[in-house]
């Protein structure tokens, strides 16, 4: 029984909104250009947080470039957050090349992050409703396929 009650609410927690109302954010990627969510609104933002020593992040990278590649046009953006403390920009810009990110990367303080609320581990991935709300997240590796299903559910 209380397996199932816990399942509920995990269910529960995972399902309902992160944030009701819009939020801002804003940071330098690694090339020096400013991103702000409120210059993203009419856009879905996938707010992906990673780091290049980690497995499941790194096995996730070339699903989630071809997804920003794939829907380009479909005001869906991604943005990748790396928590790489040891990394200068210039290896994370480096790094992207040559795993062929076309998607913005920023370095990122971990205690920065805090304006998304708990982030259990890395990867842990947000997602960002076109009128600027924190709508959805999704703990550990995600697909192309999760990634759709997500913005399906909060259309």
């Amino acid at each position: 029984m209380w397996r199932s009650v816990l399942g509920g609410l995990l269910l529960l927690m995972l399902a309902s909104p992160v944030f009701s109302a819009p939020f801002e954010f804003s940071a330098q990627d690694v090339n020096g250009k400013m991103h702000t969510l409120s210059n993203e609104r009419g856009n879905w933002v996938v707010i992906n947080i990673w780091a290049t020593w980690c497995p499941p992040c790194r096995k996730e990278l070339p699903e989630l470039a071809a997804f920003a590649k794939a829907h380009a046009k479909d005001h869906i953006k991604v943005w990748g957050l790396s928590v790489d403390m040891a990394a200068s920009p210039d290896e994370l810009s480096m790094f992207a090349q040559e795993h062929q990110i076309g998607y913005p990367i920023f370095k990122m303080n971990p205690q920065k992050l805090s304006v998304f609320g708990n982030i259990p581990g890395i990867p842990t991935t947000f997602l960002v409703n076109p009128q600027g709300e924190l709508v959805a997240r999704h703990v550990g590796a995600i697909t192309a396929q999760q990634l759709m299903q997500m913005i399906k559910n909060n259309s």
